[in-house]
C-alpha cells in the first residue's frame, strides 16, 4: 500500500486542478452569456427602431430648423492678443535667440595660406 501522505497530496493536487477547470469554464460561460445578451439587446433595439420608423443613429428629438438672417448673424471675431502680451513674447524670443547665439560654437575660418609649410613645422604661421 502507498504512503497515505502521497495519496493525500495527489488528491489535493487533483482537486485543485478540477476546481481551476470548473472556475475557468464558469468565467468563459459568463463571458459568452454576456456577449449573447449584448447581441440580443442590439437586435431587439434595431428591430424596434425599424418597426417604429426611426433610423439608427438619428436623434430622438430634433429641433425645427431656424433660418438666421445674415444681418442678424453675429460676426465671428478673431482672438486678439494684448499688446503687453505680444511684447513679452517678443522679449522672451529675443532672450532665447541671444542664448542660442551665445551657446553656439564660434566660427573658425582658416585659409590654406595661414598653415605652416609641410617641410617646416616649427615655423609660425603669419
Amino acid at each position: 500500500m502507498e504512503d497515505p501522505t502521497t495519496t493525500a497530496m495527489n488528491l489535493t493536487y487533483a482537486g485543485t486542478l478540477v476546481i481551476g477547470v470548473v472556475m475557468f469554464v464558469g468565467v468563459a460561460g459568463a463571458f459568452v452569456i454576456t456577449l449573447l445578451l449584448a447581441g440580443l439587446g442590439r437586435l431587439i433595439a434595431t428591430l424596434g427602431m425599424a418597426l417604429f420608423g426611426r433610423r439608427a443613429g438619428a436623434p430622438a428629438f430634433q429641433k425645427p430648423a431656424t433660418k438666421i438672417s445674415p444681418k442678424l448673424k453675429p460676426a465671428r471675431k478673431e482672438p486678439q492678443i494684448s499688446p503687453e502680451w505680444a511684447a513679452a513674447v517678443e522679449r522672451a524670443d529675443a532672450r532665447a535667440r541671444a542664448r542660442a547665439e551665445a551657446a553656439a560654437a564660434p566660427e573658425v575660418t582658416v585659409s590654406v595660406r595661414e598653415l605652416p609649410a609641410a617641410g617646416h613645422p616649427e615655423r609660425k604661421a603669419s
